[in-house]
């Protein structure tokens, strides 16, 4: 029999105390209804992971059950994009959803998960605290963690400054980012000029990151303060010196669902086939869909796995001749011309956006300063300076902070106490007393 401490037993109660309120919190921002639909989609999740795991294992009927399965998942996830398309970040974590859902069956068909832990199943499908965009976990690793109650002061603090910092990447810099990309884009071309076009673009391909990675950043705190340790999901992708390694530390999780869950490795370095090159196109699809509901994800997917291709052909061996600024100058051209294709108003609006980057601009007006407001002055120098290779170089300080943070909490919460019980005497003196008639006293 196990016993438990008071001490243990306040931590779990804690833990449970802010995870309820993070689930209830979520839950309440998403509205009743995407709520409900999404706990009916949970439950008959599980429903289905327990009818996989009542056939006999790697049966026909428990493959056939597990492959229908996420065939209707994948289906979910399309129809969610083309009823309810959003710019940017995909409608009610469907995305999210719909990885965690997969992965949970097809690791009950493999036997590496255990539908029989309903709770943990549950939540694990319906995971708030990661929405909208991530990042992925899997379900033995969810489990494990959900029953300890692993809070405490330096992971709350942790949690915290990765919450600022995720809500600083999404609003202060990735906002002011993406209102002049939008600005830009919308421009026609008859009124763009070379500048301003170069602007739109790294407006963009530095928004799109700051966005996800903001995103990702907050669902790590959140999962901290509750006791969850998620996956980093951007490593400074703008800093790798070839496609293939920007393609690994963007959206790391993502990618590495691909592969395991659905056979579609992009960065892998399997011998290039025409079948493995089709399967990297696919894949490219559904991060482009991740990313942003278009049409264009097809023709950048096929633009993205080419340049995979290429540098698995020999390409790759000839750049590490190269010095290294030169190779960092070619993933960022290769990368954000892709971030045009995934962007661009269709063939036409694209082509014209790229003859403009290439100087072939017949605005003589409209440049880059006349879009360059008060907040873009801060946000752009910023972003820069934050997806490049600083960020690396303070990361001893982190722990500091961390500390830091932890003590100006405590301190705050002790000033708080001590404020209240110095006051307290003093608003008993002032404060009229309420008598209680002498009919009404027990």
């Amino acid at each position: 029999m196990i016993t438990r401490t008071p001490a243990a037993l306040s931590d779990r109660l804690t833990a449970w105390g802010f995870r309820a309120a993070t689930w209830g919190g979520v839950g309440w921002l998403l509205g009743w209804r995407a709520t409900a639909a999404l706990a009916v989609l949970a439950i008959v999740t599980h429903l289905l992971a327990l009818a996989i795991r009542a056939l006999p294992s790697r049966s026909v009927a428990a493959r056939a059950l597990t492959v229908g399965t996420v065939a209707g998942h994948l289906a979910f996830f399309a129809a969610v994009l083309l009823l309810t398309p959003l710019r940017g970040l995909i409608p009610f974590g469907a995305g999210v959803v719909m990885c965690h859902a997969v992965a949970y069956v097809v690791d009950v068909y493999r036997g590496a998960a255990d539908p029989r832990r309903h709770g943990a199943a549950l939540l694990y499908v319906a995971q708030f605290p990661v929405f909208p965009a991530g990042p992925l976990s899997r379900l033995h690793e969810f489990a494990e963690q959900l029953a300890r109650a692993d809070i405490s002061m330096g992971a709350f603090a942790y949690g915290v400054r990765r919450i600022v910092t995720g809500l600083m990447k999404v609003f202060l810099i990735a906002g002011p980012l993406g209102a002049t990309a939008d600005r830009i884009f919308a421009l026609r071309l008859s009124r763009l000029a070379t500048s301003s076009a170069w602007l739109g673009l790294i407006c963009f391909a530095l928004e799109i990151y700051f966005l996800f990675s903001g995103f990702s950043d907050v669902g790590i705190g959140v999962g901290r303060v509750l006791g969850f340790r998620f996956a980093e999901n951007f490593r400074r992708p703008y800093t790798a010196d070839s496609v293939r390694e920007f393609w690994r530390r963007w959206n790391v999780t993502l990618i590495t669902w691909l592969r395991d869950y659905l056979s579609l490795p992009i960065a892998g370095h399997a011998r290039p086939t025409p079948r493995l090159y089709a399967m990297i196109v696919a894949g490219f699809v559904v991060v482009g869909l991740w990313h942003r509901a278009s049409v264009n994800v097809f023709v950048w997917a096929l633009y993205s796995g080419t340049w995979l291709a290429l540098e698995e052909l020999g390409l790759h061996a000839r750049l590490q001749r190269l010095p290294a600024v030169l190779r960092h100058a070619y993933v960022l051209v290769v990368v954000t011309f892709g971030w045009l294709l995934l962007r661009g108003n269709g063939p036409g609006p694209t082509l014209g956006f790229a003859e403009a980057l290439l100087g072939y601009s017949v605005a003589t007006t409209g440049g880059a300063l006349t879009f360059m407001t008060p907040a873009l002055w801060v946000a752009l120098p910023s972003a820069i300076l934050f997806a490049g290779p600083l960020v690396g170089s303070i990361s001893r300080w982190r722990v500091s902070v961390d500390a830091a943070t932890a003590s100006l909490m405590m301190m705050l919460a002790a000033t708080c106490v001590f404020v209240w019980k110095m006051l307290e005497p003093v608003a008993r003196a002032l404060l009229p007393q309420r008598t209680v008639p002498r009919g009404q006293q027990r």
